[in-house]
């Protein structure tokens, strides 16, 4: 009798256990169903990320339903549109990534921000406002917000865009083009001796900054220098500005962190490149735009022959897909070919770079001098 019992009550155990086990084992499959779908939805919200050397040439997949895909020796990207209510989009995250834009979502402004290394560009899904450097863009359709992705409509292209990339539309295709662009050595590559290069950093003897003040500097020559850029020798020097307290200003936030399309450091704490600019010069009672791109229309232009402590100095990025001709990154130019700024790379955050390399050499656009 009581083995029948035993035998009973470890039969019913048994079963309580495939039960309770096959119970657990569905509740843990929908669970990790349940986060699956989550973690996909987060990994399609626009996020700052950058697409590596080693992904071009070969097909790389982006976002949900949706390939980008590359020919062979990167000459050129197709990424298919998303039609939406019969209006054709390309998703704005895999636009930015196979362009080498630096992108981002606000949470905080529900707005996405993409740029070489500041937010050049801004775009709110539902608003037919856009942003480009420091100014309003009035856009034929809105960008929207679909399956956690923004939107770009393709319309929007030709009034934001079309001096950026090269593309053409195919079908229901945008085809990017390659630039063609190639920089000669790393961001952290060797320094170089200066051999009297079209390409070489000098400093301006006249720079009342630097050693003893010589005779007045007059208005030079305008010359097209290598980089297509004009630029105009021996312009005058800053009026009622401290440039050495600004620069020892400047040297005070060394270390402080990079963030893409970072807000006023006294609110983020952190620096992109024009911010850290803009905040600088601001104290100095200097106003400065909020973009690179912006900033370097303000001043006289000057010559690479020529530089000054407090010169603000502009450089393209690079890129597959990019022109080389569009200001990308501003640095604030320290005498004897250093430079400090807020940058991702080499190191992360401001810093302190000498440019008497070869790709500082190359990547230059131009330099600038503030006046009142």
């Amino acid at each position: 009798m009581m083995k029948r019992y035993s035998r009973r009550l470890a039969a019913s155990v048994l079963v309580l256990s495939v039960l309770f086990t096959s119970g657990c084992g569905q509740l843990s499959k929908e669970q990790r169903q349940a986060r699956q779908q989550n973690l996909s939805s987060q990994e399609l919200r626009p996020s700052q990320r950058q697409l590596s050397e080693e992904k071009y040439g070969r097909t790389t997949a982006v976002g949900e339903g949706s390939t980008i895909r590359m020919q062979s020796g990167s000459e050129q990207a197709t990424i298919p549109f998303r039609t939406v209510n019969g209006v054709d989009y390309v998703v704005a995250s895999e636009f930015a990534t196979i362009a080498g834009f630096r992108f981002k979502w606000d949470e905080a402004s529900s707005t996405f921000k993409f740029g070489d290394n500041d937010a050049a560009f801004q775009l709110k899904p539902g608003s037919l406002q856009a942003q480009k450097e420091d100014s309003s863009v009035q856009l034929a359709e809105p960008p929207i917000l679909h399956n956690s992705q923004v939107l770009i409509p393709v319309s929007a292209f030709a009034f934001l865009l079309s001096d950026e990339v090269s593309y053409q539309l195919q079908g229901k295709n945008m085809i990017l083009q390659a630039s063609g662009n190639a920089v000669l050595g790393p961001i952290d590559g060797p320094d170089e001796v200066n051999t009297g290069s079209e390409l070489d950093f000098e400093d301006d003897p006249n720079d009342p900054n630097k050693g003893e003040r010589q005779a007045a500097p007059t208005l030079g020559q305008v010359w097209l220098s290598a980089d297509g850029w004009e630029d105009i020798h021996a312009v005058p020097a800053l009026k009622n500005i401290d440039l050495n307290g600004l620069i020892t200003q400047a040297k005070r936030y060394i270390g402080v962190k990079y963030d893409f399309g970072a807000d006023p450091y006294p609110q983020s704490g952190k620096f992109d490149c024009s911010t850290f600019t803009q905040y600088l010069f601001n104290k100095q009672g200097i106003s400065l735009s909020r973009t690179a791109r912006a900033q370097a229309k303000q001043g006289v232009t000057v010559s690479r022959k020529s530089l000054r402590k407090g010169d603000l100095m502009f450089f393209y990025v690079p890129g597959r897909f990019k022109t080389n001709k569009v200001v990308g990154h501003v640095g604030i130019y320290m005498g004897d070919q250093r430079m400090i700024h807020a940058s991702p790379e080499p190191k992360d955050g401001v810093q302190i770079t000498s440019i008497n390399k070869a790709y500082w050499k190359h990547t230059y656009l131009k330099a600038t001098r503030l006046a009142d």
